[in-house]
């Protein structure tokens, strides 16, 4: 692995794609205040971490922590900003040999970190939790704290010829995502046999609108029941897709129908509006950021309880929000913004 050429900041970057694309206003505060950054990275994250801000290198997160430390030890990093809260990612830039290591303290790791930064109390929107660290750096917050990617021209053509090769209706009608996964677990997800409705009604009442089926590699069956029940008309895409790819497609859609999810975020800081699904998740936290969305979100007694699965198993916290509900936000959308 060749050195960089000089010192760089280094950004352990959050495990969740949802997290990383909250994170973008921290590496756009940090490429705005001169620094060269290097990401490490899961590797499935690494495609989506190459297109943030100042990103000059990402270095993908070994299976062991031994050969990670190492790798980055060679990097010629002169300071780490630590984003997750775990043990280990402090762990692994003390291991590195990283002299000064931002953090906040948490997880018994305040001694792995230098400095380490008291925690920020109260709630607010997790696109801000970062201001704090910024602080301590000497860094000036970012101009806005709503994430927003850009892609480059190619990778925008690449997602349109996929789109071309799902045999995607053609015309000029919107371009409608349902996205029925959620990865961190089944409580997020609203009812599979809802979203498949959702598809019905949708054809109903926008017979012009293209509806696309969205899935990662972990909800391929999940997207394929939704094509079955909806009538096998709208075509599943995604699947076979890194992050870059899937950025790539969720640019062209006019609005996504979506649990609160990595895609929801990524969608979002693309300028995509969509209706997003909250049950038990905070939707006061992690609703998508910016403006032209919509949150349906029933406020339960029981929710947010951020399990991943329903503790009373009556799941009403999703299950309660209808079919109509969401085709109404979804057109809202559209009409908005054909307007």
């Amino acid at each position: 692995m060749e050195a960089l050429s000089a010192p760089r900041t280094l950004v352990v970057a959050p495990n969740w794609v949802g997290d990383l694309v909250m994170a973008e206003p921290v590496f756009a505060a940090l490429a705005a205040s001169g620094r060269e950054l290097g990401v490490l990275a899961k590797p499935g994250l690494a495609a989506l971490a190459e297109l943030l801000p100042g990103v000059a290198r990402v270095v993908p997160r070994a299976e062991r922590d031994g050969e990670t430390a190492a790798a980055l030890a060679g990097g010629g990093f002169a300071e780490a900003v630590v984003l997750p809260h775990s043990f280990r990612a402090a762990k692994l830039a003390r291991a590195a040999g990283i002299p000064r290591r931002y953090g906040y303290r948490a997880d018994f790791r305040g001694p792995l970190l230098d400095p380490a930064v008291a925690r920020p109390r109260g709630r607010r929107p997790q696109v801000e939790d970062y201001r704090e660290l910024l602080a301590a750096m000497g860094v000036a917050p970012p101009a806005s704290w709503v994430p927003r990617l850009a892609l480059p021209a190619a990778l925008r053509a690449r997602g349109r010829e996929r789109l071309a090769r799902a045999r995607t209706p053609a015309g000029e009608g919107p371009l409608v995502g349902l996205f029925p996964g959620a990865e961190w677990g089944p409580s997020k997800r609203w009812p599979m046999k809802s979203f498949a409705r959702l598809a019905v009604e949708l054809r109903r009442r926008l017979p012009a609108a293209r509806v696309v089926i969205v899935a990662g590699p972990k909800e391929v069956w999940l997207a394929v029941r939704v094509h079955e029940e909806s009538g096998k008309l709208h075509p599943v895409i995604g699947p076979d897709l890194d992050l870059a790819g899937l950025a790539a497609l969720l640019a062209h859609l006019d609005v996504l129908v979506t649990n609160d999810s990595g895609p929801m975020h990524l969608a979002a800081a693309l300028g995509v509006p969509t209706v997003a699904l909250f049950g038990p998740t905070d939707s006061r936290r992690t609703a998508p950021a910016g403006d032209g969305h919509e949150v349906l979100d029933r406020h339960l007694w029981c929710s947010p309880c951020f399990r991943r699965h329903c503790p009373l198993l009556h799941h009403r916290c999703l299950r309660g929000i209808g079919v109509a509900e969401v085709a109404d936000a979804a057109e809202g959308i559209l009409n908005a913004r054909s307007s």
